[in-house]
């Protein structure tokens, strides 16, 4: 309630009590003006019977009970013991809407404010004659001063006072001038204890009135003051200001008869600008007329200066914190649910969400929270709860609206006021996807090098078995040859040679195999093949290990030959593995080779199934076989020779064409491998290739072996004595002449060669003459990865032979590129 319209109120309500000498038009006026104060929601008067008997004046604010409700209500209020308590002192009866009370029921059901409330009730009571109760009913009780109560109290003494005048005309003058003295003494005393500028102006803009205070705006002395136009004394003009192309708002108020205020700048005699905020305030007569104004003025200019201070901060840190990649909020904490009171434009960038939005509806953020992620928000309030710790930092991942996955870095702060009370939260968001990206990649290739190291450990501990147990063997057969064998038992020890040199040259293509696999390098060749031959040249080669070991083996067919598009080489290795594993692993029994096809409207499958009755697997191994250099029987105290890559190398393989191997095992009764592989169909028909014996048709043919090393020469000499004519070129200039020499139907050329040529580079220069620009150039090479061989035939070179190389082979590639069948 504004003190100084109260003041005004108080004003009026004492001419009315001046100017009135009916007893019941006193009390209606008294009651009409209160209720218009917007905090008075209902002003009723219950006379006592032994002055006018069942008489009850009440008015509602804004008028809004009639007839007979306003009398029904009062009468009910009036019921209330509670109130009749109070009412005996003159005293204050609070109502909460909660508790039981007459006076609360009423309240509730007739008025639309549901919050607590309270009753203002004191008895007109004047030499020990009870005039009734005068009673107002309150909206808000902490809007009401203690001043203002004591107004009141002493308004309803004077109103009693009055009434006993008016009663009695022996004493109605005297008791008429001590309620006038008193009440122009109090209302002085009022005027000159406020603290801001109290001016009283007339319609003619004369200052009649001021307060004592020390006139900080004017900056004059009191009696200066008094009679002066107001104009003259605010801004030192000559005439009404007009400052705003308005008029003076005192002519505004004096036609309206409504309270007005508004902020001037005020320029000192020392230049500088003060700013005032001035409430204009209507006096009216007792015929409601406006006959002067109350001017109350305020000197607000350090206010301002801080306004304006913290709006250039404000504005300052908003800039900062808009151009900053981070959000920064508040967190209320105070209430039972806690709210986001604030979000930095850099919310709308990273959370891809507007602030607006999400300030407007606080779920909005929260479920942008990756749903792992949400503990660790209610984490941070349970910790500031739990420790009181004013710094909390935690991280956590968000979807935006666009499905992408952001993680956040959250630090926080908790502000506290000066009681060390908590206030809210305030902390800085930032997204850290980056840079968490970066330390993901860090962790995994830390584990990638932890598992390089375990690799190599195994590969140095696996390889160097493997090579080192067949070079002793050959390296003993060898010196046996040479110093101790008859000519008897050579061809059993050559054998065994061989045997040895086969397992290590095994190892080092498992190894060569397993790295192109592990670097993709290794691409699919896809050709028309035979199930039912691919089946055939598999059965040729394991029947010797089956019948060596007594071993059944059995091959179950599909129901008829079907020619497929797949990579046959893949596919025959795949085989070849499962095969040899089966084998190895098996000492009686049998091993079973089934081939079937599962055919659908959206995928073709071929299943190969290999079943033992070997040694089987354990259950806790199963999920390790596949991995390279392990084996079911491992350490020093193994049972099976073995570098540990063949399931290793097939799994990638059956990966490779988009298949897939499941295994099933029972430790001591056996094992089977299943694998899926998705094909092709063709219409095609396989003709088989007729295996005739033409090297006699080679006779004749002539044949360059570029080669440095004496030995890989003779032995390549050796293999194909019988078969073509061969010259051999230990560097790049025996090379040259002898192609000059000679016009070769093909051309074995070394890789690496001495005197700083190597094989790409001679290839190259041959192919510049014209009777070489047709002749194959094959490879021969000990680089035998899928890489080196694709770049070998993207140099030039016609076909490629990898070292070691054995007889067979060797004559098959030279019938392939010579375009003649053995």
């Amino acid at each position: 309630m504004n003190q100084n319209c109260f003041a005004s109120i108080i004003q009026r309500l004492y001419r009315i009590i001046g100017n009135t000498e009916e007893s019941c038009q006193l009390l209606d006026s008294v009651c009409k003006v209160l209720s218009n104060e917007e905090e008075f929601v209902f002003v009723w008067v219950e006379l006592s019977e032994q002055y006018i008997k069942n008489k009850t004046i009440c008015y509602s604010r804004g008028n809004i009970f009639k007839n007979p409700d306003c009398h029904l209500i009062a009468q009910h209020f009036s019921e209330c013991d509670n109130l009749k308590k109070v009412r005996l002192n003159g005293s204050i009866h609070q109502i909460n809407s909660d508790e039981n009370d007459r006076c609360a029921n009423v309240f509730r059901k007739y008025f639309e404010e549901k919050n607590s409330a309270a009753i203002f009730s004191s008895p007109i009571e004047y030499n020990n004659f009870l005039f009734g109760h005068f009673n107002i009913l309150i909206r808000n009780l902490s809007n009401i001063t203690e001043e203002t109560q004591l107004l009141l109290k002493e308004l309803v003494q004077d109103i009693a006072i009055k009434l006993s005048r008016i009663n009695s005309d022996d004493n109605s003058q005297s008791a008429a001038a001590y309620l006038n003295f008193d009440k122009e003494k109090y209302l002085k005393t009022l005027l000159h204890c406020m603290y801001e500028d109290i001016i009283v102006i007339d319609k003619n803009y004369n200052i009649v009135d001021v307060n004592n205070s020390r006139l900080k705006i004017a900056d004059k002395k009191t009696e200066e003051v008094l009679g002066a136009k107001c104009y003259t004394v605010s801004h030192g003009f000559d005439k009404p200001c007009n400052l705003y192309g308005e008029e003076c708002p005192l002519q505004e108020v004096m036609k309206s008869g409504k309270s007005k205020q508004v902020r001037h700048k005020h320029l000192t005699d020392d230049g500088k600008m003060k700013y005032v905020d001035i409430l204009f305030s209507p006096f009216t007569n007792e015929n409601g007329e406006v006959e002067k104004v109350i001017e109350t003025i305020r000197d607000v200019t350090e206010a301002v200066k801080i306004e304006e201070e913290l709006k250039i901060k404000e504005f300052r840190l908003k800039q900062i914190a808009g151009s900053l990649d981070v959000v920064f909020f508040t967190f209320d904490i105070n209430n039972s649910k806690p709210k986001i009171t604030y979000l930095s434009e850099g919310f709308n960038k990273i959370w891809g969400i507007k602030r607006e939005s999400a300030l407007a509806n606080q779920r909005l953020w929260f479920d942008a929270v990756d749903p792992e992620d949400r503990n660790k928000i209610f984490h941070l309030i349970r910790e500031y709860v739990k420790t009181k710790n004013p710094v909390i930092q935690t991280e956590f991942r968000i979807v935006k609206p666009n499905d992408t996955i952001r993680w956040i870095n959250i630090k926080t702060r908790v502000v506290e006021d000066i009681s060390g009370n908590s206030k809210q939260i305030f902390g800085i968001a930032e997204d850290i996807t980056e840079k968490k990206l970066l330390e993901l990649e860090l962790q995994n290739a830390y584990q990638k090098s932890r598992e390089s190291i375990n690799f190599k450990n195994y590969l140095l501990g696996n390889i160097n078995h493997e090579i080192r147990t067949p070079l002793n063997a050959i390296l003993g057969f060898t010196q046996i040859l040479k110093e101790e064998t008859p000519r008897e038992a050579i061809d059993e020890l050559t054998d065994k040679i061989l045997f040895a040199s086969n397992r290590l040259l095994n190892t080092l293509d498992s190894i060569i195999e397993l790295s192109d696999l592990q670097s993709d390098s290794r691409k699919l060749q896809s050709n028309d093949l035979s199930i039912v031959e691919l089946l055939k040249t598999v059965q040729h080669k394991f029947y010797p290990v089956a019948k060596e070991k007594n071993l059944l083996f059995e091959v179950v067919e599909p129901d008829q030959d079907v020619v497929i598009k797949s990579d046959e080489f893949l596919l025959k290795k795949i085989l070849n593995q499962l095969l040899d594993n089966a084998f190895k692993y098996t000492n009686q029994g049998s091993v079973t080779l089934s081939v079937r096809f599962n055919k659908n409207e959206n995928e073709n499958w071929l299943i190969i199934d290999v079943a033992d009755t070997g040694i089987g697997i354990e259950q806790e191994k199963l999920n390790t076989i596949f991995e390279a250099f392990r084996q079911g029987s491992e350490g020093l105290s193994r049972s099976y020779q073995g570098s540990g890559l063949g399931l290793t190398i097939t799994k990638k393989m059956i990966e490779l064409l988009k298949g897939k191997i499941c295994v099933e095992s029972e430790k001591g009764i056996g094992s089977r491998f299943s694998v899926h592989i998705p094909f092709e169909f063709t219409n095609k028909k396989f003709q088989e290739d007729k295996k005739e014996n033409f090297i006699s048709a080679l006779e004749g043919k002539r044949i360059l072996i570029v080669e440095d090393n004496p030995l890989n020469a003779e032995v390549l000499k050796h293999y194909l004595k019988s078969v073509v004519n061969t010259d051999i070129a230990y560097d790049s200039h025996q090379a040259f002449d002898l192609s000059e020499k000679y016009l070769y139907d093909l051309i074995l050329m070394d890789i690496s060669l001495k005197n700083g040529e190597s094989g790409i580079e001679v290839m190259k220069k041959m192919r510049f003459r014209d009777e070489y620009k047709s002749v194959p150039i094959v490879a021969l090479t000990a680089f035998t990865f899928d890489e080196d061989k694709n770049k070998f035939i993207e140099e030039g070179f016609n076909g490629y032979i990898p070292k070691p190389i054995q007889r067979n082979e060797l004559l098959n590639e030279i019938n392939q590129y010579l375009r003649e069948v053995i």
